[in-house]
């Protein structure tokens, strides 16, 4: 097992198998677009998963430090569309839940955690055994159920008001939320900090009752799928290494609008494209 470094991001949530409308299927999950962000932008991604005999890291993260806990299956989702383009979402089978004993000794003072739930999978108590990371979360996997055919729909954060006073971040987007303000202001009055990301209209930081617009890049987007993991993972990073909430929620539109702008979980910019866009586009 590698060591963390100074520059050792941790993942902990199901990497997933995402069967396509073809019937093919994809490696998704916010633990694998959060490991190709942290890889562009020059940090050391270490997963903490749970998965089937039949998976194994996509190529392009083959060099990532993989904890994979044995389960019968890997999460499996499957998205169908109607004729109107509504989607109807499925879930299942699921991979074994994550504990706080599974995470390795050594990962547990990693400089960046980063709770990536998708399937209720990371329990609420885990946050007590990072005592000196930045600890962010994508709680979306907090506001998923599903009844007894898989079909899956959004459910309240029943665990907010144990996990958003223990992190330094959670970091939601609109449509999580569907639309609802008044669950982000009451979700902010518990966080240190809480930002809503809004797609073409950039995002919303709140930091004890201030309310701070953050605006967007431009983008013609080809592909959306995991643009919320790709801007939590940018911002907790440049939050790292700036401390500026200001600075880093910029950071992250920029790299996240950049990410849907290609395909597939590969898509995600390099920094040094980024910092080019920052410095000839400032605000």
């Amino acid at each position: 097992m590698i060591h963390p470094t100074d520059r050792t991001y941790l993942l902990i949530g199901h990497v997933t198998k995402d069967i396509l409308t073809n019937g093919e299927f994809t490696n998704g999950g916010t633990v694998t677009y959060g490991s190709v962000v942290a890889k562009q932008l020059d940090w050391n991604p270490v997963v903490v998963t749970a998965a089937g005999p039949d998976f194994s890291p996509p190529p392009y993260l083959a060099d990532v430090e993989w904890h994979i806990l044995p389960a019968p299956h890997t999460t499996t989702f499957r998205n169908e569309y109607d004729a109107l383009g509504n989607r109807r979402q499925t879930i299942g089978p699921i991979a074994r839940p994550i504990q706080a004993e599974d995470i390795p000794t050594a990962y547990r003072q990693a400089p960046i955690v980063h709770l990536c739930p998708l399937d209720q999978e990371v329990p609420a108590s885990i946050t007590s055994i990072f005592e000196q990371s930045l600890l962010i979360a994508t709680p979306q996997g907090w506001m998923r159920q599903w009844d007894k055919q898989g079909v899956v729909s959004r459910c309240d954060w029943l665990q907010a008001g144990e996990v958003l006073p223990q992190i330094t971040a959670a970091i939601i987007s609109i449509e999580d939320i569907e639309g609802d303000w008044t669950i982000a202001e009451q979700w902010a009055a518990l966080a240190q900090v809480l930002i809503v990301t809004q797609g073409a209209e950039g995002c919303t930081i709140f930091e004890q009752g201030e309310r701070l617009t953050v605006p967007p890049r431009p983008a013609s987007p080809v592909d959306p799928t995991g643009a919320g993991d790709v801007f939590a993972t940018a911002f907790a990073i440049r939050l790292s290494e700036t401390g500026n909430l200001w600075q880093s929620a910029r950071f992250a539109n920029v790299t996240a609008s950049m990410a849907i702008e290609r395909f597939g979980a590969v898509g995600a910019p390099y920094r040094a494209e980024v910092e080019t866009y920052l410095r000839e586009n400032p605000v």
